[in-house]
Parts: C-alpha cells; structure tokens; sequence
C-alpha cells in the first residue's frame, strides 16, 4: 500500500504546489463607465486556490488621475483603485459579470462616484478616497440578527456582522442627495432593522459624524429637528449656546454615528444602559464610534397632544469604552469622558 500511496501523494502534492503558484488566471476585463475624471472596468480571473475558492472571479476597479499612486497586487492594476468583487461565478465574459454589478455604482457626477452594496460609500474625489456609512454599527436592539454558525464571534474568530444583511435582508439605498463636498444624505431600507420602517442618514462634514434618524411606521412621531436643533444651553446653562447636533459634531470622535429617535421613550428603558428607569419622557440619542466605543443620552422632554416638544432638559448618559461602563450626571462629564475614550 505504501508503494503504490507514495506517487499519489506525490501527484497531489505538486499538483497543489502548482495551483498556489498561479492562484489567478486573467481572463478578460470591460469598462463599463468611462466618465471625464475616473473610469470604471470589471477584471475577470479564474481563480484557484486550494480549500478555498475555484471558478470565475471579478474585480471592479477605479481609475482617475487621484489613484495614479496605487500599486498593483494580484487583484488591483497599477494606477487603479480596486472597490469590490461580484458578478463573475459562472460568468462568461467581463462584460455579463459588469452587467450583474454596475447599478451597484453610480457616477453622481464628473467627481463624484457612488457605491451601494451592504455599505454605502461614497467618494468625492474620483475615487482618491472614499466614506462609508455601515449598517452593522447600527446598535443591536436596532438589529433583527440570523443564526450564525458557532465559529462567529463572540464565541468563535470569525467575523459575521454582514450575515445579518444578506440576501433579501440587503439594505436599499434611496432618495440619495449629494449637497456639495462632503454632504450627502440617503435613506436605507432593510428586513434587518428592528421596530423602523426606514433610516433617514446623513453626514455634512465628510463623514466625521454620521446622523441617522429612525422613521417608524406610526404618524405621531416627532419632527426630525426637534430633538437635533435643542440648545445645549437650554439643557445645561453652563454649555455655549450651540444645538445639540452641533455640539455632539464637536465632542464626537472621527467616523462617529448618532441615532437619533423619532419617538419618545421612558428614561432608562433601554436593558443594560444603567441608568434607573422611570416614567418621565425621554428622548433616547446612541452614538458610537469606530473604535467600538459607545453611549446613550437621555434628554427629557415632553409634547403636547399634537406631538409638538415642550421643554427640555438633561437627564443622564452612559458611557461604554472598552470593558468600562459609566454613568454620566451632565453633559460637560460627557465631554470629558469621550475625550478620554479617544485616547
């Protein structure tokens, strides 16, 4: 048996060793935008790769003068930017895998070029360097979450935050506005999100702090403005007198996310916030960040019987970063904490 094994594994083994040496084979590629400041193709490959994946592959790639500077690697062209993959099992030419994915990228204009898949990303610069707004940093009594296998995090390595967003559960990017440089809104619709009917999502400063608004399916909801344009003096009369958008832009690290509600809750409500529930009406504002850092603050409110806002005031907060939990009193503590955090 050893003699007539030892050539098999022989065969197998150097035919292994072939394979990973030559793991793409370029098949064809196909532009399938060619605007005045960046072009799009799709490159096809055949790629075969041992335990792990065999078969017709395909790349969307970016060029433009700002991604001139970009190196080659085995799935990137020199001088291209490459976005994401899809559209190539089974296919048969560039041309029929860029038909299965180019309404997933828009060109809004000369500069500016859209790209809509689980993530939104948007880039104003011709692909130089893109944002993104990422549903899987939504909070989790936001997520209506799928089985996962064992092997996902928390209880294994894998990273599964997108299997939430597959399939018919994909979010839908709508009604996209780009206002100028930096400024886009959008709004997302998923079978994912829990107790909304849409997400209203917007950013004016290139990112650095995304502002989501839930829209849920009742009429009696609070305007968006009313809770985003309070005083922050009016909640805390030592704060300068900014809206409460304005001063969470300011305070609020880089790639920052605020949720803000379209209803009212009791305070303290949310499980696990440790903060005391009570009775009286809360507004309840999450943010978090991108190095996993997050809170909820508690603004009081009350409206009258046409949902029209009454006076406000501070109420409490919770501050999360890394395995510490705290209870803030005011807003200036808040502050402190969250420049802390960033560190």
């Amino acid at each position: 048996m050893k003699i007539i094994a030892f050539p098999v594994y022989i065969v197998t083994l150097l035919s292994l060793l072939a394979a990973c040496g030559n793991p793409n084979q370029r098949l064809d590629e196909y532009v399938f935008y060619d605007g005045p400041e960046f072009k799009l193709k799709v490159v096809r490959s055949y790629r075969n790769i041992p335990f792990n994946y065999l078969g017709e592959h395909a790349v969307v790639m970016c060029q433009s003068d700002n991604t001139a500077e970009f190196p080659a690697h085995d799935q990137q062209d020199a001088g291209w930017r490459m976005l994401g993959a899809g559209g190539g099992q089974g296919s048969k030419s560039a041309e029929e895998a860029a038909l299965a994915v180019k309404n997933d990228y828009q060109a809004y204009d000369d500069h500016t070029l859209i790209a809509t898949t689980n993530v939104f990303n948007i880039s104003f610069d011709a692909c130089g360097h893109f944002i993104n707004w990422d549903p899987s940093r939504l909070p989790q009594s936001m997520i209506d979450p799928v089985d996962k296998p064992d092997s996902c995090a928390p209880n294994g390595p894998a990273d599964c935050r997108y299997y939430d967003f597959e399939g018919d559960r994909a979010p839908r990017y709508e009604q996209i506005r780009v206002a100028g440089k930096g400024q886009v809104s959008f709004t997302a619709r998923s079978k994912t999100f829990r107790g909304v009917e849409l997400l209203s999502v917007q950013t004016s400063n290139n990112g650095a702090v995304w502002h989501v608004e839930t829209v849920g399916p009742d009429k009696q909801r609070l305007k968006p403005d009313t809770i985003r344009l309070l005083s922050v003096q009016s909640l805390e009369k030592e704060m300068d007198n900014t809206s409460l958008m304005g001063w969470l832009e300011s305070v609020l690290p880089p790639r920052s996310v605020v949720i803000w509600p379209d209803v009212l809750a009791s305070c303290g409500e949310q499980q696990g916030s440790g903060v005391h529930a009570s009775s009286t009406p809360c507004a309840e504002i999450h943010f978090n960040d991108a190095e996993g850092n997050s809170g909820t603050l508690y603004i009081i409110m009350t409206t009258d019987s046409e949902n029209r806002p009454g006076e406000a005031s501070f109420h409490s907060a919770v501050y999360n970063a890394g395995d510490r939990s705290l209870s803030i009193d005011s807003l200036a503590s808040l502050h402190e904490n969250l420049a802390t955090g960033e560190k």
